[in-house]
């Protein structure tokens, strides 16, 4: 993936980065609720969260999350089970993908994915967090726990009636995601929309309205290579992976995610290099 920054109406090329069922749960709702008396959040419709078995690797990681991200979103006063459902139930599915272990570290991300009761998607989230790959590999509670609390603290949002509003800017840097060309499938839009929800999380004024003024524009071009014995090698700020021929091709789904995470540091070295100096100094 080539990103680039513009800042106001001069285009800079910042730099290249080269581009790289869930089954059904037990009725009714019944264990695993806040306490009695607890102020809910206003969920929409007041409605449950049951968490669908969490899929990918490490599978004691995963075995794992379903119950510890049931706890934080109940710490969170919302009602939440990995046991039981109801037929009015939001459903969040999650999908764990391990990242290349650095500097002794193994990340993982997990892509969430929330559907109301009709089972229309309302939105995604991710979250990526680092530990040691013993930690994942036997499903650490400390590690499990730590990207439990994480991602109930992105969810949240989701899960309430009234998305907040667009962060107040307060002299932070304004950074528009503008186009993704050259991406096959639906790139364009998803990895578009991955790299939005990443960039919101970074200490950044994120301008969605396209008449707005920003600081930065980040343009971005996806650069595949040809593939080669069924395989085609991709880059992400020097990450390289080979991923099955044709993968990219129809719909990226959590691949978005993987790709925005990967290229994250990149970005953000980006954003500070071309981002405005404060009043005073030069």
């Amino acid at each position: 993936m080539i990103a680039a920054l513009r800042q106001h109406a001069l285009r800079r090329t910042a730099a290249a980065l080269l581009v790289a069922a869930c089954q059904p749960l037990p009725h009714p709702f019944a264990d695993d609720v806040p306490r009695r008396g607890s102020p809910i959040l206003d969920l929409r419709d007041s409605a449950s969260v049951t968490i669908a078995p969490i899929e990918g690797m490490p599978r004691a990681t995963a075995e794992r999350l379903g119950p510890a991200m049931a706890n934080a979103l109940q710490e969170r006063e919302i009602a939440a089970s990995d046991k039981t459902a109801s037929i009015g139930s939001y459903e969040l599915f999650g999908r764990i993908q391990e990242m290349p272990t650095s500097a002794g570290k193994a990340a993982l991300v997990v892509v969430w994915e929330l559907r109301d009761p009709a089972g229309e998607r309302l939105g995604e989230r991710a979250e990526r967090v680092e530990a040691s790959a013993t930690d994942w590999q036997q499903g650490s509670d400390e590690a499990v726990a730590r990207v439990a609390a994480a991602s109930a603290a992105q969810l949240v949002a989701l899960l309430q009636d009234d998305a907040p509003a667009e962060a107040e800017i307060g002299g932070r840097t304004r950074l528009q995601i503008g186009g993704v060309a050259g991406a096959p499938g639906d790139g364009r839009e998803s990895l578009a929309r991955a790299i939005t929800e990443l960039m919101k999380k970074e200490d950044l004024a994120i301008v969605t309205d396209p008449q707005a003024k920003a600081d930065l524009v980040l343009d971005a071009t996806v650069a595949i290579a040809q593939p080669k014995a069924g395989k085609q090698n991709v880059k992400i700020v020097g990450q390289e992976n080979d991923v099955p021929t044709g993968l990219l091709d129809g719909a990226w789904g959590d691949v978005a995610y993987m790709v925005a995470v990967s290229a994250q540091d990149g970005i953000m070295q980006l954003v500070a290099r071309g981002a405005p100096q404060p009043a005073g100094k030069s």
